[in-house]
Order: structure tokens, then C-alpha cells, then sequence
């Protein structure tokens, strides 16, 4: 695909296009976006790409690297300060939080914040709120987040380097941005792309890469990723070589084959059980249907996408107990599966990060937290009429133990209708859900 505005993204590998229309259905909503993805594969162009898609693109985009922000300046630089805080402040200053107001806040490295600082920031992102250094007046800013690390966030978040609740809160929809290694396929048309806007910069004629140059960078391996490209044909046109052994680095490596992605965390890394393994089928079947619009055959069908014979992908449908969702079912009337699990991330986040509601979370693994809201995203799609029948642990029975309170479940609704809020539900589908969600209070509430 190519692309006109400042967030160009050059590319028609299957795995890009997955990549960008993630992000584009997540632009049209204020959903908090956590991007991911080694250095240098463009995670920044993905924010840019949300950023100029939303309601908001129109006010500012601000950046923050976090990993560049001295420790001891970071409240400053986030949240602004006062004439005299400190020795230095000779005027009073915004922070970056209060100039996005209204706009969008792009957290880039934010897995760099130190964990001592990261308890600050969650609070200003709960309550969109925070004061200016050396002042006592509490500022309401609206700021759509998004965060993007080339880190394992959630590895992080179990050792204890990343707190688990700012991890929820940033991760409602996460986006991972595929390294140039799997989508060589681009590659050819990328380097084009580079080339040409270097050359125009550097007034020079952009040479026209042959055939075989471009098996030649096809078959390096990328480590820096575009960045490294970049910086190699960068050296092409100054040199003005054709021979591309000069300008890449010595003994290039193969191209590794990508890594298996598992279909989610072993014990070591060794195996999985026959349990997780077919739930991943059944979650990855699910989610190639409704991106073919529950299509199995044809062009542009699941099959198709899957790669599987249409016979064979309506047999596992079968064994799996996968069935077409009815057309008004509320599970298809807000987005299927995808909606619903950036739903769950969301709440999840807002009331972990709460000073009352969590401490329902305050002594919960990252492990059990996760295995919680795969629960609550099955039993979500099945109660709302999706594809397949819940089989966890009761929900209500779940909650019985636990001492919630009236005031609780006013906070859980407060953050209810944020979530609806955030990820832009209508209000047919809202007062559906509420309603839904109203017939459980009676079961967990203590009196």
C-alpha cells in the first residue's frame, strides 16, 4: 500500500496490511493503543497513521521519548511546572500531557520509564488529571494515549519492572508492528520509496535497483530493521555504488525463519497444553472469519486467508463448535471479538489503576491476571451471541468470596461508560450491555 500523508507506509505484504487495518479500526475510536515492535520497524508511522485517522487530527500529536527523560526532570516534563519549583524555573511551563490536550500523546520507549516514576503517570492517565510541579491547582486535560516499546511489556510486567496496572491500562489495543525480515516482500518497493525521497533531498538522480540487488537485500537479515535500511541506501546514493557489498554491513547473515508464535505462554518455553492449543485454533479461526466477514469459501474468504482447503476449515469449524453468529446479535453489532477484548483490556486497566476497585488486583500475579481476562473476553463473546459457548468457571460464583461493595459497583459503572466512551460504542449498543451487566449486580454486590 502506499500512502500520501505524513504517516506513509509503503508496503502490500499480508502481514503489513493486517498490521494497518488494526490501526485504522482503532483510529475512528479513543481506545488506548499500546504498539509493539522491535527498533526501527516504524511504530512511530503506525501512531502517526491513528493519530491522523481520529476525531483528533486536527490538534496536536506530542511525542515523548521515554527513555530520553532525566529522572529527576520527568514530572516536569509530563506534567509542567510552576515559576520557582525548583532552581532553574525562572517561568511557568506545560507539560507534555497538558499540551496534547485534546489531541493525541505518544508515549514512545514508555517501557524505559523507571518503575518509581511509573506510579505518577498512571495516575494523571486514570483521572486525566495531574498538577504542575510546585503547584496545588489540579488540571482536567482529554488526551488520547498511545505507548509504543520495542520491549516485552508483559514479561516486564511479571518480573516486577513494569507495573502491572499501567501495563492494563496502556494495553486495551495492542498493535504489533511485523520486523522487515517477515515482509520481504515489501522490500523492493520499499527501497524504491526510500531512494527516491533521499535522492530528493540530496539532489541527486535515485539509481534504479536491479533484480538481483533486490534478492540481494531480500536475503539480509535486518536487524535494525527500516532504519537500517534506510541507512545502507542512504550510503548507495552518496557513494554512488552499485555494488551493494560495499555499503552493507560485512557477512551479512542468512534470513532467519520467523519464530513460531506460540499460541500463549509455557511453562519455560517448551510446550503448551492440548487445551491452549486449540483454543488458539479456535481463536485464530474466529478471527479470520470476521475479518472475511463470516465468508468460509471464495475470494477473500477465510479459507482463503487460512490457506486451507474450504472443506477441511468447515471441518474444524464443526469440531470446534464454531458457529456463524446470528446478524443481530449484540457480539456483531459492536465489532465482534476484537471490540470485546479491547472492551475487557480497557476496564480491566481503569479499575486495576483504581485506588479503591483495586484492590481487588493488589496481590494478583500478571500470570492469574491474564488468565483472568481471557475468561472475561470468552464469557463476554458468549453471553453477547458469539461463535462459541463459554466453558470457564462461573462468574458469579467467582465473585461470591469477594467483599464488593455499592460503592464499588458505582465505580465499576463510572468506568464502564469510560470504556463504552473510549472505544466509541453507540447508544443502542451501550444500553444493551448496561442492561446486561445490571442483571449480575444482585449476585456480587454484598449488601
Amino acid at each position: 500500500m502506499t500512502d500520501n500523508s505524513s504517516s506513509a507506509i509503503i508496503g502490500q505484504s499480508r502481514s503489513l496490511r493486517q498490521c494497518v487495518e488494526r490501526a485504522d479500526a482503532v483510529a475512528l475510536t479513543d481506545a488506548t493503543v499500546l504498539i509493539l515492535g522491535e527498533s526501527g520497524v516504524g511504530k512511530e508511522l503506525i501512531a502517526r497513521r491513528i493519530h491522523e485517522r481520529s476525531r483528533r487530527a486536527r490538534q496536536p500529536l506530542v511525542v515523548v521519548n521515554c527513555a530520553a527523560v532525566p529522572r529527576d526532570l520527568f514530572e516536569s516534563e509530563f506534567f509542567g511546572h510552576v515559576k520557582g519549583a525548583f532552581s532553574g524555573a525562572t517561568r511557568d511551563r506545560k507539560g507534555r500531557l497538558e499540551t496534547a490536550h485534546q489531541g493525541t500523546l505518544l508515549l514512545d520507549e514508555v517501557g524505559e520509564i523507571p518503575p518509581e516514576l511509573q506510579g505518577k503517570l498512571l495516575r494523571a492517565l486514570q483521572q486525566m488529571s495531574f498538577e504542575r510541579v510546585g503547584d496545588d491547582q489540579t488540571r482536567q486535560v482529554d488526551v488520547r494515549v498511545i505507548a509504543a516499546t520495542n520491549r516485552c511489556l508483559a514479561d516486564d510486567a511479571a518480573s516486577g519492572r513494569f507495573r502491572p496496572d499501567l501495563y492494563y491500562r496502556l494495553s486495551t489495543f495492542p498493535i504489533e508492528v511485523p520486523p522487515l525480515r517477515e515482509r520481504a516482500d515489501d522490500i523492493g518497493m520499499l527501497s524504491d520509496h526510500i531512494l527516491a525521497e533521499i535522492a530528493g533531498r540530496l539532489r541527486r538522480k535515485p539509481p534504479r535497483l536491479s533484480k538481483q540487488q533486490v534478492r540481494q537485500l531480500c536475503a539480509y537479515d535486518w536487524p535494525g530493521n527500516i532504519r537500517e535500511l534506510r541507512n545502507v541506501l542512504e550510503r548507495v546514493i552518496i557513494l554512488g555504488s552499485a555494488d551493494l557489498d560495499a555499503v552493507l554491513p560485512p557477512a551479512p547473515k542468512p534470513r532467519a525463519a520467523a519464530l513460531p508464535r506460540t499460541p500463549t505462554e509455557t511453562v519455560d518455553g517448551d510446550y503448551v497444553t492440548a487445551d491452549e492449543v486449540l483454543s488458539f485454533e479456535r481463536n485464530n479461526l474466529i478471527a479470520a472469519l470476521e475479518v472475511a466477514k463470516w465468508r468460509v469459501s471464495g475470494k477473500g474468504g477465510a479459507a482463503e486467508l487460512l490457506r486451507m482447503n474450504p472443506s477441511t476449515l468447515a471441518s474444524r469449524l464443526k469440531a470446534l463448535d464454531i458457529q456463524r453468529p446470528a446478524a443481530d446479535s449484540l457480539y456483531l453489532r459492536i465489532g465482534g471479538r476484537a471490540t470485546i477484548t479491547a472492551l475487557a483490556r480497557d476496564l480491566l486497566g481503569r479499575m486495576q489503576a483504581d485506588p479503591q476497585v483495586g484492590r481487588f488486583w493488589s496481590d494478583r500475579s500478571i500470570v492469574g491476571i491474564r488468565q483472568e481476562e481471557k475468561l472475561l473476553i470468552q464469557y463476554l463473546c458468549s453471553e453477547l451471541g458469539g461463535p462459541t459457548r463459554y466453558a470457564g468457571r462461573d462468574m458469579v460464583s467467582a465473585h461470591a468470596h469477594l467483599p464488593i461493595t455499592a460503592s464499588d459497583w458505582r465505580v465499576f459503572l463510572q468506568y464502564l461508560e469510560r470504556t463504552f466512551e473510549a472505544l466509541g460504542l453507540d447508544q443502542g449498543s451501550r444500553r444493551s450491555l448496561q442492561a446486561a451487566v445490571g442483571q449480575l449486580e444482585p449476585s456480587i454486590v454484598t449488601s
